[in-house]
């Protein structure tokens, strides 16, 4: 059944998060337990894809449908009632351009209620000109128009991404590598190109809400080679993509950790206050 919002009921549920990935490794099915006290008749199960690269693989995490922000996310959504399974398309290293002639297929395949597109880190646009950007913004958009022309109930959020260190340190070992040195000035130009397509996506008016903005999470929630979280980072992710979500839901909103300042597209990055520890799950 597709999203909508559905009142609340009385008894336990137990969701099993369906792995249903292109390229992640599909592991043991992972079966999370929702809270003790769910209403009845519960909510129908929302199917949830999640698209991107590496960062929504789970670089740093065993890959699964619960790993990378799907974790947190998924705890939360089982904390407040919500049934759901999640279906993954993530591979490493691709640009936004790889998932567009594959948005179609994935679609068709999953019949998603909701879609979290998460893509653009791979796309150097650090020294792009008006045209290539152009191009860049015509192939995101194309992401959208196909996914919401074929199902006229699927929902959809974009992400502007989170900024990369632009360097590695001692001990990285995240393949590929160190984060490229061009990494932070290209994601600043791409989230300002995904802002300016989103904006021009007004025909499908609340099936896409908003953008979940990982723009705001510190560089110290990065792992040793400055590009993908750390857990911790993957729980901050789990959570701002919650809290984006949560008001179509009708659930309350989860607490974010300190250091968390965000940006709007095409404005400077604002100071960080680090967060000491994360302590999300305490």
């Amino acid at each position: 059944m597709k999203l909508r919002p559905v009142l609340l009921g009385a008894v336990a549920l137990v969701l099993a998060l369906v792995s249903a990935a292109l390229s992640v490794p599909a592991g043991t099915p992972v079966t999370a337990h929702a809270a003790a006290a769910c209403p009845t008749p519960a909510r129908p199960t929302m199917k949830i894809l999640t698209v991107g690269d590496s960062i929504t693989e789970g670089a740093t995490m065993t890959g699964s449908v619960s790993a990378a922000y799907r974790a947190e996310l998924g705890r939360l959504l089982n904390e407040n009632c919500v049934p759901h399974t999640f279906a993954v398309a993530a591979l490493g290293g691709t640009t936004c351009n790889y998932w567009t002639s594959r948005m179609a297929d994935l679609v068709s395949r999953h019949q998603p209620d909701l879609i979290l597109v998460n893509c653009g880190t791979n796309n150097n646009l650090s020294t792009a000109g008006a045209e290539q950007i152009t191009a860049f913004e015509r192939t995101y958009r194309t992401l959208f128009d196909t996914a919401l022309d074929m199902d006229p109930d699927v929902v959809m959020y974009p992400a502007l991404v989170q900024y990369s260190a632009g360097h590695g340190t001692t001990g990285c070992t995240t393949p590929p590598g160190p984060s490229p040195a061009w990494l932070p000035a290209s994601e600043a130009v791409v989230n300002d190109a995904i802002y300016r397509s989103i904006r021009i996506i007004d025909e499908f008016g609340k099936r896409v809400p908003t953008w979940i903005d990982y723009q705001s999470i510190p560089e110290s929630y990065l792992d040793q080679c400055g590009v993908h979280p750390t857990p911790g980072g993957y729980d901050v992710m789990g959570r701002l993509a919650y809290n984006t979500i949560a008001p179509r839901l009708g659930v309350p909103l989860a607490p974010l950790p300190c250091g968390l300042v965000g940006r709007r597209p095409g404005a400077p990055v604002g100071d960080w206050t680090p967060c000491a520890g994360m302590n999300l799950n305490s």
